[in-house]
């Protein structure tokens, strides 16, 4: 890492990064082009998200960070669909940073409230007034969890009320969330590490953490994608296309949505010396491999993904199907490396390489 040797084995380690990370993006057929790898204006997203907040944001890159997520993955969505994708990000992002260990113990009770907040997050969110009854003096939970409840019990997600099934698949994924904060506030506090006889481990983590199948929904979702000749009245077309023609991409684009992010923040979480969570690193300690072992697995893996999934969308003979899908690869992508602060890929291919725009 930075710290064991600098110089000219972080040249090496970076230039090794750089051709794996350039063969991986053209064989995920990435337009490194301005048209293509640009987000669309984020000031009105940005604007319409504030105005639902009562909260302020710690961090108004983080804001519109999300705000760029939802534009670049949900390119073809609604403007009110983009608000509610962005909304729901920067709550998640800001959870996910409040239970950082180092926030946790910069807290005056060391994070205790909040710890124990999160044990009752469930109960708050499924059952209010038993909460109630339980913990009669305890009162609302951290401003960022009370304000995800929010989200989930009203119309400011973009499943509710008109389509219960997505509604519970956001909310059991938010749970799981919330539990993977948990677990990896606790395993970073005790000092806890992979070992080679738990090889599940790190996938099993890391499917928990991502949020990943409320994130694919919000871009396969969408009255825009149901060709018109089985559109109908009562909704049963449109959920017979849904579950036979695009409901088969959501494991694979679920994984995508990991494992491009696991693949563009190793640079990142390697110089920053990040390991205890790392899905990388985990598994490379787990199967007891090099990281670079993982990290050609993990790129192989989702460039035959992008392709069963387009032959996929193919399948579904709707344009609108198809475009959606390519776009959410390009946009992912285009996303990590416009996030220049966080990701620092252009470190990696250098001043200028990236023709989007760098948040």
């Amino acid at each position: 890492m930075a710290s064991c040797g600098a110089g000219n084995e972080e040249i090496v380690f970076r230039d090794k990064f750089r051709n794996r990370c350039s063969k991986f993006l053209e064989d995920m057929c990435f337009k490194n082009t301005k048209e293509c790898a640009s987000h669309g204006p984020l000031d009105q997203i940005y604007e319409a998200v504030c105005r639902l907040r009562k909260m302020k944001s710690t961090s108004v890159d983080t804001i519109r960070g999300c705000c760029a997520y939802a534009d670049f993955t949900c390119r073809y969505h609604t403007f009110e669909h983009k608000v509610k994708v962005a909304h729901f990000t920067i709550v998640a992002t800001e959870i996910d940073n409040l239970l950082n260990s180092a926030t946790m113990r910069s807290m005056p009770d060391g994070g205790a409230c909040t710890k124990e907040d999160c044990e009752l997050f469930h109960l708050k969110l499924l059952n209010p007034e038993l909460y109630k009854k339980l913990h009669p003096t305890r009162g609302p939970l951290h401003p960022l969890f009370e304000e995800m409840i929010a989200i989930l019990l009203t119309d400011l997600n973009p499943f509710f009320p008109s389509q219960p099934r997505h509604h519970k698949t956001l909310v059991a994924a938010t749970l799981q969330f919330i539990e993977a904060c948990q677990l990896e506030y606790e395993y970073s506090e005790s000092g806890f590490e992979i070992q080679a006889d738990t090889p599940h481990l790190p996938l099993f983590l890391r499917q928990k953490s991502g949020i990943s199948e409320a994130f694919v929904l919000f871009v396969l979702v969408g009255p825009h994608l149901v060709p018109e000749n089985y559109a109908s009245e009562d909704g049963s077309s449109d959920r017979l296309f849904f579950y036979n023609k695009i409901y088969p991409m959501l494991p694979e684009l679920a994984a995508v949505s990991d494992h491009v992010n696991d693949v563009l923040s190793f640079y990142k979480e390697y110089e920053e010396e990040y390991v205890g969570a790392n899905y990388i690193f985990t598994v490379a300690k787990a199967e007891n491999i090099t990281l670079f072992e993982v990290l050609d697995g993990l790129m192989n893996q989702i460039v035959e993904i992008r392709k069963n999934v387009m032959a996929i969308a193919e399948r579904t003979n709707s344009l609108e199907v198809k475009r959606t899908v390519a776009q959410y690869f390009q946009g992912y992508i285009s996303l990590h490396l416009s996030l220049e602060k966080r990701y620092r890929l252009g470190e990696v291919f250098g001043d200028g390489w990236f023709q989007g725009h760098v948040i």
